[in-house]
């Protein structure tokens, strides 16, 4: 039967160690021993080469066999114990063999159960000891209020228990560089309080692997790892030992502790919101072996510290909320008036910058910048603001390094790094706090420049730890959530008091625009009235001379033309004065829906065509109306409207085709009747237009042509689009170039 060893014999150094996997070395540390068997079998397929040293029995003879066959009945139960909890995923055991206690841990690992075993230690009275050691923290806990304070008394509390000669509380940082915020040590040791150490220290796999397994121990820090072996035979290579408690350590780790001439360590992983928050390192100058109780409680200090994070961080942001709490309800329970002057008077508080500890805030609102206290210039402000409004889409932003946001900033990053921002979401619009830089003086481990060093052709991690302290200006403080929520509840509340104010100007420019409106109607209606009636006496006088003419023996005399225009004169004096009299009636009345009546187009039309006569012959122009449906409205009105298009018709008549005027019921093939429209189409073959304008040409003194070729003010269609209106309709225009003019009237059947 041959043997074959499992230990991973790759080439691990410094720049492949973030690839090195830790977590299947094929070997242990040398105080215990490590078997490993099938989960369904119970046959042992790996063997630490020591296991001798402990129970007797080589490597050679256990490989194999079934575990029965070296273990008595009481410990092939713990198996079956471990094997049935689908709760714990690790069981210890004490168990005695050959006269010597061991401490027995099981896990299980892919298909395979994992036994280590060490030497059973008692230690320090530990059953006492223990025991009002985590009394002892239990009541410091409750006499503690920020996470400091506990990471102190946990500090104090482990370094008791197991009288390692440093203890440190390790907190990393988002890019998981990491910080001593807490430590207890020998006097005669220099303290590493305070000291930061680069991410580097830690790299990714290793961190996985603290998440996985709680606890990690070295006893010695310059043991001989002992390898792993398994039959020839079996096929596995590998055996991940994850969850093991004797796993062997990377090399370049247990290098980098000998250059901090440390002897032992110990590290308690404090896990939060299942991330890798933090550690509790514990370091001995000299070998250092636990027992397997003193580690559980360890582990149970390092619970205390991770169950109260949110509680300690709360506690730490209450007193600040409290402050911005009372700048927020100074700022909201001050007595405004509703208007522009009183924004001035509401920021020009030192409240507002209480609110979220910044050190100055600007406010542009209509092109105008507010400012108080210490901030950038009204034109960087506006310039900020534009830039925010298109980054952030007319949302918030927070950030303590604006730097990183964009580098085109540097008129503002470079003083003020900090930035709290709030769209008014109307342009660039918005609110806007600053923070200055915070120049941190960070102490570090060693130059975390040089955490690698070229030592003999090869690269070593760093062998100096003396401080190195860095000054970072690229930054503010972060905000705080309790700061950020203090300045959205002034930001809803000066949204509310904006509002009101614009909706109170909006009130003046419509109480001023109703009395200019109603002055200028009253001047109208005067005007109206007193045209209409002065402009009765000459229309009197004409229709008066044209019937002398007309009726006595002087027309006889006359030329046949000029008999033929005192008559036509006559007949436009008489439509003149009817016209009038129509408009007085529209100006009592102002044209409401109660006035409308049923008209007849076809006899509307009819009349049209009789008074257009002479014009359409003087145009040579063929006006056709076909037969046209009853609708609802004011009759002089509508046929105004008519005459304004046949007259526009007219006018932009073609120059080869004599002009054909069209006047058609479109109602049952339009999209828009016969339910809800009756649809009137008037179509020539005129001069047309290009469809790109067929809105401008209703509006008034709207042109598309040569005033010098074309007649006309560019008031007919607006008089027209106005008309619809006025009947609750539509009018719209199609054109083209050469061809002519399609304008479709839509009066509402309802």
């Amino acid at each position: 039967m041959s043997f074959k060893s499992i230990v991973n014999n790759s080439l691990v150094n410094l720049n492949n160690c973030e690839d090195e996997p830790i977590h299947v070395p094929g070997s242990i540390q040398p105080h215990g021993f490590l078997i490993s068997l099938d989960f369904s079998t119970h046959i042992i397929t790996v063997c630490s080469e020591n296991v001798f040293e402990f129970i007797g029995i080589s490597y050679e003879q256990l490989l194999g066999k079934n575990i029965a066959t070296v273990f008595d009945q009481s410990f092939i139960e713990e198996i079956s114990l471990f094997k049935d909890n689908t709760v714990n995923s690790i069981k210890t055991f004490n168990y005695s063999f050959n006269d010597t206690d061991f401490s027995i841990n099981l896990h299980s690992s892919t298909d395979q159960i994992i036994i280590e075993g060490e030497p059973l230690r008692h230690q320090f009275n530990e059953n006492n000891d223990l025991y009002s050691s985590s009394r002892q923290l239990l009541s410091y806990i409750e006499g503690t209020f920020t996470l400091k304070e506990l990471a102190d008394v946990v500090a104090i509390a482990i370094k008791n228990i197991t009288k390692y000669d440093r203890v440190m509380v390790y907190r990393f940082d988002e890019n998981y560089n990491g910080e001593v915020i807490a430590e207890s040590k020998e006097n005669h040791l220099q303290s590493y309080l305070g000291l930061h150490y680069p991410h580097t220290d830690i790299p990714v796999q290793a961190r996985a692997l603290y998440i996985k397994n709680h606890l990690r121990i070295i006893g010695d820090v310059s043991y001989s790892p002992v390898p792993l072996y398994k039959l020839n035979k079996d096929t596995f290579e590998t055996l991940d030992l994850s969850l093991s408690v004797l796993r062997s350590v990377s090399p370049i780790h247990i290098e980098y502790l000998k250059n901090m001439e440390v002897g032992a360590t110990l590290t308690i992983s404090l896990i939060h919101k299942d991330k890798l928050w933090g550690l509790i390192t514990c370091h001995h100058y000299s070998p250092k072996f636990l027992s397997h109780e003193i580690r559980s409680a360890v582990k149970l200090h390092g619970h205390f510290i991770t169950s109260q994070i949110d509680v300690r961080m709360m506690n730490e942001e209450f007193g600040i909320a409290t402050k911005t709490n009372n700048a927020l309800n100074e700022l909201i329970s001050k007595k405004l008036d509703i208007k522009r002057d009183s924004i001035a008077e509401l920021l020009q508080n030192e409240a507002i910058l209480k609110l979220c500890n910044s050190v100055g805030f600007t406010a542009v609102i209509a092109n105008k910048v507010y400012h108080y206290g210490t901030t950038p210039s009204d034109e960087n402000s506006k310039r900020l603001a534009i830039f925010l409004a298109e980054y952030t889409k007319e949302e918030t932003l927070q950030t303590d390094s604006l730097v990183k946001i964009s580098t085109d900033l540097t008129f503002i990053s470079n003083d003020f790094p900090g930035i709290n921002y709030y769209s008014l979401k109307d342009d660039a619009d918005c609110l806007i706090w600053y923070r200055t830089h915070t120049i941190k003086e960070i102490n570090w481990a060693g130059n975390p420049d040089k955490a690698i060093e070229k030592v003999n052709d090869r690269l070593s991690p760093r062998k100096s730890f003396a401080m190195f302290t860095e000054s970072v200006k690229d930054a503010s403080r972060m905000w705080l959530k309790s700061e950020i929520n203090a300045c959205n509840g002034f930001f809803n509340y000066f949204q509310i008091h904006l509002r009101s104010i614009l909706l109170n100007e909006e009130k003046e420019i419509q109480k001023k625009l109703t009395e200019i409106l109603e002055e200028t109607n009253a001047e109208l209606e005067n005007i109206n009235w007193i045209s209409t009636h002065d402009l009765q006496e000459p229309l009197r006088k004409i229709r008066m001379m044209a019937s002398v003419l007309v009726g006595g023996n002087e027309l006889k005399v006359l030329p046949e033309d000029v008999q033929s225009k005192i008559i036509k004169i006559q007949s436009s004096a008489e439509r003149m004065q009817n016209l009038i009299a129509d408009i007085l009636k529209y100006t009592k009345t102002g044209a409401q829906n109660s006035n409308f009546e049923e008209i007849n187009l076809n006899h509307l039309l009819s009349e049209l065509r009789d008074e257009l006569g002479s014009t359409l012959i003087d145009y040579d122009a063929t006006l056709i109306i076909e037969d046209l449906p009853k609708i609802q409205g004011i009759p002089f009105l509508l046929k105004q409207l008519f005459l304004n298009i046949i007259n526009n018709s007219l006018k932009f008549q073609g120059v080869i085709d004599k002009s054909v005027i069209r006047i058609s019921d479109k109602t049952n093939s339009s999209t828009l009747g016969p339910n809800k429209y009756k649809v009137i189409e008037i179509e020539d073959n005129g001069i047309g237009f290009d469809n790109e304008y067929k809105d401008k040409i209703f509006k008034i003194f709207a042109r598309l042509n040569n005033k010098d070729t074309y007649e006309g003010s560019g008031i007919g269609l607006a008089l027209c689009k106005k008309i619809m209106i006025k009947h609750n309709g539509l009018i719209t225009a199609d054109g083209e170039l050469g061809t002519g003019v399609k304008i479709t009237l839509y009066f509402p059947v309802a």
